[in-house]
């Protein structure tokens, strides 16, 4: 007989599904990375700063992309976006624009002035950093942030390194 409507049908005992008080397993939970944040080789908390931005704070998204990465406006431009790849999104319809919202914060932290934040305590210790490459760069930012007073050396005349080519 068809219903026109939704039933609950009995469907007897739930003992056999190892459900309820007499349940013999138990929920596992796993603490996992979201697939973007987890293919992401620079390690950026992908899922809150897209948040962020998607709220329409995009200060507070730069300053949380930052904290892994430094340079968000060239990222955005050079970064293969493995984490598009990666996105859950893509079996709907497809993969967020990542590396484009990358790119726009970072333009408009540029745009609008935004500076870093210096370090809450000094630690006293002085960093040589050879090289302004990106990865030295990168170093030294981290390095800063940490609280030690960092010295950059480069063996060119403009800091940059190969992204200058």
């Amino acid at each position: 007989m068809k219903h026109p409507y939704a039933i609950s049908l009995d469907v007897g005992s739930s003992k056999a599904n190892h459900t309820g008080s007499w349940r013999t397993m138990r929920p596992e939970y796993v603490d996992r990375l979201p697939p973007c944040n987890n293919a992401c080789p620079a390690g950026e908390d992908i899922q809150g700063w897209l948040s962020l931005a998607e709220q329409g704070d995009y200060e507070l998204a730069w300053r949380s992309l930052t904290a892994n990465n430094p340079m968000p406006a060239i990222m955005g431009r050079v970064c293969y976006h493995p984490c598009e790849t990666a996105c859950n999104r893509a079996v709907i319809d497809e993969a967020v624009g990542i590396n484009s919202v990358e790119r726009f914060l970072g333009d408009l932290a540029n745009e609008k002035g935004w500076r870093f934040t210096m370090p809450a305590r000094e630690t006293g210790k002085h960093v040589l950093v050879v090289g302004a490459g990106p990865a030295g760069l990168s170093a030294a930012y981290h390095l800063r942030r940490a609280g030690h007073r960092v010295t950059i050396r480069e063996a060119g005349p403009l800091a940059g390194g190969m992204m200058r080519f």
